[in-house]
């Protein structure tokens, strides 16, 4: 009785595991582009503007995005060297887990097992993923040098949302280094 207890605890432990998704991160750049001449940054004010998340959000993935240039050794400025486009996409998400058989006393009589082949129900999870996606463009040349992106990231959780933004925008840019991009 103890084995099964623990075998059922265990087991969902990991689906609670299993369904808790991280941010995934992905970049690219332009490997003709010279790294090393870019100091200064500052945010693409167009893309703030279109920017589609509350005004809350929008100044908090600004102060990470700053938080992060700034250990990087980069330094805000009127004419930067880069603009910093921030876009954030969200869209409908929905899980469905099945009820695994389990062990549960339920049937009157004593303990006994639930199947979804046996009527057992099923585990729905809906909420809004977004995709944040943090651009630098090079307003000299007007083109796009580096492209980071992180995608996961649940817009309906409101949890140490700020922490949350504060890391995944930390991840999003750790995918950027000067030794990365291959600077010249």
């Amino acid at each position: 009785m103890k084995t099964l207890k623990r075998i059922f605890v265990l087991s969902s432990i990991v689906m609670v595991l299993a369904s808790c998704s991280s941010l995934q991160t992905v970049s690219d750049y332009d490997r003709s582009a010279d790294f090393s001449g870019y100091k200064t940054y500052n945010f693409y004010e167009k893309g703030l503007e279109r920017l589609k998340v509350n005004n809350l959000d929008k100044r908090r993935l600004m102060a990470a995005v700053e938080q992060n240039m700034n250990s990087k050794g980069f330094v805000k400025a009127d004419k930067p060297d880069i603009l910093v486009n921030i876009i954030v996409v969200s869209k409908e998400r929905t899980e469905v887990y099945p009820s695994y058989p389990a062990f549960y006393g339920g049937w009157g009589w004593g303990m006994g097992w639930r199947s979804p082949y046996w009527g057992g129900s099923n585990y729905v999870d809906r909420y809004s993923e977004g995709i944040i996606d943090i651009d630098f463009l090079d307003p000299a040349k007007k083109i796009l040098v580096w492209h980071g992106r992180g995608y996961g990231f649940n817009l309906d959780d409101y949890r140490k949302r700020e922490e949350r933004l504060q890391k995944g925008v930390m991840e999003i840019l750790s995918q950027y280094s000067l030794s990365a991009v291959g600077a010249k």
